[in-house]
């Protein structure tokens, strides 16, 4: 397959794109093409920031942009793919000579950084007034679920505080007084703060609009999965044996349900109708299913149905996980459970603050956070923070 149409296509650097292809397809090389066609375009090399998410696949990349700079004094390569890389290392370098970057003598002025390297980088240019001196990267995971237990713990023995006692004690009788429990819960939603932190408050309170918001994305976008795979597999007789199941909710599903929120209900028909309770596709149907044995020919042509998707486990995957969707309305009872668990989850997202204070260190998730704050409060930021 000749795919330089889209590799010339991902050169335009007015337009942003999404590369996907398998290992040794040529990734690197393309990102190194469309960095080098960016630093023709700047008027300083700080100004291209190139990030990725691990340290050898910035020294990978470094290196790529490098050897192509340096590889102009050779002779023009025969390989089409070499020689769209050797061509823009050209005009880099007269780019360099024209405006005196020496980025071979420099190679520093290459921004290509982990986004973590970028958060640090940051941080560090804008330190809070309360941390002027770095502090240290709590790089190993047994650092951090160490110190995330331990604002768990911290927060635990808030229980006797009279300002919290009651959400706490609320939300230890909501895991049946399970300790352990809920070190791991905190522990978990603590490692993915950075992913909620900043979204599920309103001020202090939590804001419940956020939730529901997420929870009708994340269906619709399983929906939307769904409705993509089970058209392969489901067909039209398969929904008119559905329309006479004597389970009228299974009998209202006529056709493939769509990817809508009003959708969810027809697919939650249909995973019960093809699914036993271990998620596993049924092997038999009965009354209980909604095939008692007045419809004994519906039923069996049913089961034929199942034996040919028996083999499916994406399909079977998809289904199953309509059970595990969040729900969209929430109930009282819910909605104090989740106000609770939101102040709890404060309560230690502080106790962790206090932590890192003491040990002088922080997380990635923190410098990120830290990061993202600097850049807040400021209307903006110069390209200094990046030199």
């Amino acid at each position: 397959m000749n795919d330089q149409a889209q590799r010339d296509q991902a050169l335009d650097v007015t337009q942003s794109y999404i590369v996907q292809a398998p290992a040794g397809s040529g990734k690197t090389e393309l990102l190194t093409q469309r960095y080098l066609k960016l630093l023709t375009t700047c008027s300083e090399p700080e100004n291209i920031i190139a990030m990725t998410f691990t340290n050898k696949a910035v020294d990978e990349l470094t290196e790529r942009v490098l050897s192509a700079l340096q590889s102009i004094d050779q002779p023009r390569p025969e390989e089409i793919h070499k020689q769209v890389t050797y061509d823009l290392a050209q005009a880099v370098m007269a780019r360099s000579d024209e405006r005196n970057w020496q980025v071979l003598n420099n190679p520093k002025r290459l921004k290509i950084s982990t986004i973590d390297g970028l958060s640090s980088l940051i941080s560090s240019r804008y330190p809070s007034k309360t941390q002027l001196v770095p502090r240290q990267i709590m790089a190993a995971q047994w650092q951090r679920n160490q110190a995330y237990k331990q604002a768990a713990m911290q927060t635990l023995l808030l229980v006797d505080d009279p300002q919290h006692s009651k959400a706490i004690a609320h939300l230890l009788l909501y895991l049946d007084n399970n300790v352990e429990k809920f070190y791991r819960l905190v522990i978990h939603m603590l490692s993915k703060r950075d992913q909620w932190l900043m979204r599920l408050y309103r001020g202090e309170a939590l804001d419940a609009d956020v939730l529901k918001n997420s929870a009708q994305k994340i269906v619709i976008q399983h929906l939307s999965h769904l409705e993509q795979v089970a058209k392969l597999h489901l067909d039209q007789s398969f929904f008119e044996l559905m329309t006479s199941s004597a389970d009228s909710e299974q009998a209202q599903v006529d056709k493939l349900p769509g990817h809508q929120l009003t959708d969810l209900a027809k697919w939650q028909a249909i995973e019960s109708l093809c699914l036993n309770k271990k998620g596993l596709w049924r092997k038999k149907l009965d009354k209980n299913c909604g095939y008692p044995v007045e419809l004994k020919a519906q039923k069996n042509a049913l089961m034929e149905h199942l034996q040919v998707l028996s083999t499916q486990d994406s399909l079977r995957e998809l289904l199953h996980q309509v059970t595990q969707l969040p729900a969209l309305d929430f109930s009282k009872i819910q909605a104090d459970t989740l106000t609770v668990i939101a102040q709890v989850l404060k309560l230690c997202v502080a106790q962790l603050s206090l932590h890192f204070e003491q040990k002088q260190a922080h997380d990635f998730i923190e410098v990120a956070l830290n990061a993202n704050q600097a850049l807040d409060d400021r209307s903006s930021v110069s390209d200094i923070a990046f030199f």
